[in-house]
């Protein structure tokens, strides 16, 4: 499954931290990081915090070529891998094993256009308002 997520920086105009930052807020307030009237806002550290989440997730690897760093439309691009056996999850804690693994898994990526996902998913504009699937990818992250 590939999925989006919007990932507008917020030097730029026009963006709003109850729209753009409502998941990375809810990840800081599910993991005990943010508690709201306890410590004051910090989208930046939210942001931070759940991207290195994201990247040490063993089964979810970002599409970077899919992904769009610029604008108001700016997303991350993310893939759910399936799940790695007993023998692959004991070959990636040897360093060596996980640099060649990601370098395999680069090349056996298939290319497609930045338009249209492999599960048949396209990159249509996304909402303003981000609350509604911020509770489905937090609902999967489990308790």
């Amino acid at each position: 499954m590939i999925f989006q997520i919007p990932w507008k920086h917020a030097a730029k105009h026009g963006w709003d931290i109850n729209k753009d930052a409502c998941l990375f807020r809810s990840w800081a307030i599910h993991t005990g990081r943010y508690k709201a009237g306890e410590k004051e806002p910090d989208p930046k550290t939210w942001k931070a915090n759940f991207r290195c989440a994201m990247n040490s997730l063993p089964d979810i690897e970002e599409v970077k070529d899919q992904s769009r760093n610029k604008g108001s439309s700016a997303v991350r691009v993310y893939r759910m891998l399936p799940p790695l056996t007993k023998n692959q999850r004991k070959e990636r804690k040897s360093k060596s094993s996980r640099d060649a693994k990601s370098k395999a898994k680069r090349k056996s990526c298939g290319d497609s256009s930045p338009d249209t996902f492999s599960d048949g998913l396209s990159s249509s504009t996304l909402p303003d308002d981000h609350s509604s699937y911020t509770r489905v990818l937090l609902s999967l992250a489990g308790p």
